[in-house]
Parts: C-alpha cells; structure tokens; sequence
C-alpha cells in the first residue's frame, strides 16, 4: 500500500502527483504537435482533473478508507472484549498485559508484522496496532479517549474511534515536529 499509518503521507502524495502530473505533460506536448489538438488537450485536462482528485484522496481518505472498509474495527472491538470479560477484570481495570505479535495478517492499512496491545481502564479502553520490524513507527490507535491517549506523539483522526500516530520527528532541532497532516500532542 502506497500509504500507510505512522509515515508521512506528503510523500505517497507527491508520488501520485508526479505521476499525474507527467502524463499531463506528456499528453499536453503530444496534443501540441498533432493536427487534433483539441481531443490531446481535453484528455490532458481530464487527466489533470484526476490527478488533482487522485491526490486529494491519497492524503485525506486512502487511510480511513482502508480502516473502514477492512475488518479491523471488528478485530478492535474482539480485543476490548476478550479484555473484559478476563478474569483478571476485577472492579473493571485490567492492568496492561503483554501485547501480541502479529506475524501474519493486517489491521486495515497496517500489514504484519504488528504488536497489538489492549489496556482496559475506568477512564478509557483502548487498543493499539503498533508498526514492529526495521525502521517500523507508529502505528493505528482505537480508544474512545483520543485526548489521554497520545503522550508526545503526533496523531491523525481517521474515522470514528480509530487514529493513527507516529513519533516526533524531531525536525530542524525541533521537538514536536510531525509529518504534515499529523498534530503533535504533548503531556507525556
């Protein structure tokens, strides 16, 4: 998948964009040497029009899209579960247990290898889907407490209780930077 959660989404944008953007060209400098330019310039037009669209989806909706049309708000809402009903669910909090890897499988966008862990709380439920593997970081988050669940990270809503997020880059010496389209969320 060209995108996917934790990374900076401008550069899979940029791709689509430059790929767009030189069929455009090609097809604009084809209609200008033949002799019916108008159809080589109305297909250039178009192809633009779809370029401009087709990067507006790959930064906003490619990723909520893929949580949403995958299993993986059922494969959530089964963790929190299996998390409640434990019997170590005394009085309603359960402890952080040790998260599992995933080798095999995807949590929508997010393809294994993957470490899920849940966390049962009073206060807010919560599971998360963190990227494992070299150079691996970030990860998507499902919580009905999105603003006690980020500590110095950056953050993307996607759709209804799930966002993504991906460690500080730190940029230019300074701490809270994040990949364009993530808000950075201090208090950890």
């Amino acid at each position: 998948m060209l995108v996917s959660p934790g990374r900076s989404l401008a550069v899979p944008t940029a791709i689509v964009a430059g790929i767009g953007a030189a069929i455009v060209l090609g097809s604009w400098v084809v209609a200008s040497v033949r002799a019916g330019r108008e159809a080589g310039w109305i297909f250039a037009v178009g192809v633009g029009v779809v370029t401009v669209l087709a990067s507006v989806w790959t930064f906003e909706f490619a990723l909520p899209a893929a949580v949403e049309w995958s299993d993986a708000t059922a494969q959530a809402q089964s963790a929190l579960s299996q998390v409640q009903h434990s019997p170590q669910n005394r009085h309603g909090t359960v402890p952080p247990h040790p998260c599992v890897l995933h080798a095999n499988g995807s949590i929508g966008p997010l393809a294994a290898p993957y470490r899920e862990c849940t966390i049962w709380t009073p206060i807010g439920h919560m599971v998360s889907f963190v990227a494992s593997g070299p150079g691996a970081d970030g990860g998507l988050l499902y919580t009905d407490r999105p603003s006690a669940s980020f500590a110095d990270e950056c953050a993307r809503h996607l759709v209804g209780d799930w966002w993504m997020f991906a460690s500080s880059t730190d940029s230019n010496g300074d701490p809270g930077s994040c990949y364009l389209g993530y808000t950075f969320r201090g208090g950890g």
